[in-house]
């Protein structure tokens, strides 16, 4: 929705180390939501943005990555990130999309933690992955 962006920014910049060093701007964020490729999530309370997740997804050879995915700080471990990720992988099921891939930050615990909890299996591994030379490791979950 309009003016979603700006909360979407401000929820990943309470995670930053968890996420690759981008510059967040409200215009990027316009502009990927409005890609025909690209799919934002978004779970409310109340009206106020508490998650969100992006996808970028390939109809054409039924592939996508998940990313970024965020709650806030004060509905983590409530099952926010779960919906989030359940709405995800309803959608991306109509779309015919078959193998779905996350980064994660190899020092990143929770989201490790997270991926595996919803059915991710590591696959890869990629060193000094990051603009800060941090590895990363690339889950998959066939769906």
């Amino acid at each position: 929705m309009p003016g979603d962006a700006s909360v979407i920014i401000s929820m990943h910049t309470q995670s930053e180390e968890a996420f690759e060093d981008l510059d967040l701007t409200e215009e990027f964020i316009d502009y990927i939501a409005r890609r025909d490729d690209f799919r934002f999530f978004v779970a409310s309370l109340d009206g106020s943005v508490i998650g969100f997740c992006g996808v970028l997804y390939y109809p054409s050879i039924g592939r996508s990555e998940i990313g970024p995915i965020a709650v806030d700080n004060r509905f983590r471990r409530a099952a926010v990130g779960k919906g989030l990720f359940d709405a995800v992988e309803s959608y991306l099921k109509e779309k015919k999309i078959c193998r779905v891939t996350a980064k994660v930050k190899a020092g990143n615990a929770s989201a490790i933690g997270f991926f595996k909890r919803v059915g991710f299996e590591q696959e890869g591994f990629f060193r000094e992955y990051t603009r800060r030379k941090e590895d990363v490791i690339q889950f998959v979950k066939f769906i």
